[in-house]
């Protein structure tokens, strides 16, 4: 048997080997344990941490739906009050629109008013220009039935008559060839010769063309004292002053077709007043009273 010290027994070996190994083993148990508690622990904190962010996750997610919806109804209301807006601006516009036809139509109805008055002055003086012009020949037929009074007529008289027809208004001539086939006892009839203008070379209308009307009734009787006193010398130079004064007026005429129809009409009734004394002159010189 092998010796040992005093004291210490191979019984004293065994046992504080199996201590020590319980000791291990229990050591081990507690690290286990440890290691076991502080999984659990570092688990349960990823776990709460995963909460905690998906709370967090959460939490943003709503806060970032509710400033996107704040958004969305901020930029509706923008929308609407750009619409509203709009919409606004456009009944102004109508409205403009609607006053500024209202404001055109009414300027032209003042312009067919303002026409309208005008044709109507024009038509009013051509009309008392024409009857000046009518008043002429009805005094040359007078002038005329007055000469034919307790007389005889042979050929050469029923001709003059038909000659004098040429410039004699239509509502007269019939009187005058009454006159005339009564006392010749005759059917013979003859037409009525209107004032062509365009013949005479006159190009004008409205009180222009009845002021053309007397220049060229006018020039006829000229013509007709031309024919039967031209060998008088005061007859001849009183017939070429007056045909210069009417070839004046016919230069008149045709300019003041170009001018305004304010200043036209003072211009046409310059010439008519002109007219007049023309036609008295031309009345003296024949015998008649004016």
């Amino acid at each position: 048997m092998i010796a040992t010290r005093e004291g210490s027994t191979p019984m004293g070996k065994l046992t504080t080997y199996r201590d020590k190994r319980a000791g291990l083993r229990a050591h081990a148990a507690a690290l286990k344990s440890t290691a076991m508690t502080e999984a659990k622990l570092a688990a349960k904190e990823t776990r709460k941490q995963a909460r905690e962010a998906h709370r967090v996750e959460l939490a943003e997610a709503k806060k970032r739906a509710k400033l996107e919806g704040k958004n969305a109804d901020r930029k509706a209301k923008r929308e609407e009050k750009r619409a509203e807006k709009q919409n606004k601006l456009d009944r102004k516009a109508a409205k403009r629109d609607r006053k500024a036809e209202k404001v055109h139509a009414k300027e032209e109805r003042k312009t067919i008013k303002r026409e309208a008055k005008i044709l109507a002055k024009d038509r009013k003086l051509a009309e008392k220009i024409d009857a000046a012009g009518r008043k002429h020949e009805y005094q040359l037929a007078e002038m005329e039935l007055d000469k034919l009074k307790g007389t005889k007529l042979g050929k050469d008289d029923v001709q003059r008559w038909l000659n004098m027809a040429k410039v004699a208004t239509p509502v007269l001539l019939p009187l005058v060839y009454k006159v005339v086939s009564n006392a010749q006892s005759s059917d013979k009839t003859a037409e009525a010769g209107g004032v062509d203008l365009k013949a005479a070379g006159i190009n004008a209308t409205g009180p222009a063309a009845a002021l053309g009307a007397r220049i060229v009734r006018l020039e006829r009787t000229l013509d007709g004292l031309e024919t039967s006193r031209g060998g008088e010398r005061e007859v001849k130079d009183f017939v070429a002053s007056t045909r210069t004064r009417l070839t004046d007026l016919r230069t008149a005429v045709e300019t003041a077709e170009t001018t305004p129809t304010a200043q036209r009409r003072e211009i046409h009734s310059s010439i008519s007043g002109e007219l007049d004394r023309v036609n008295k002159d031309v009345l003296a010189r024949l015998g008649v009273k004016a």
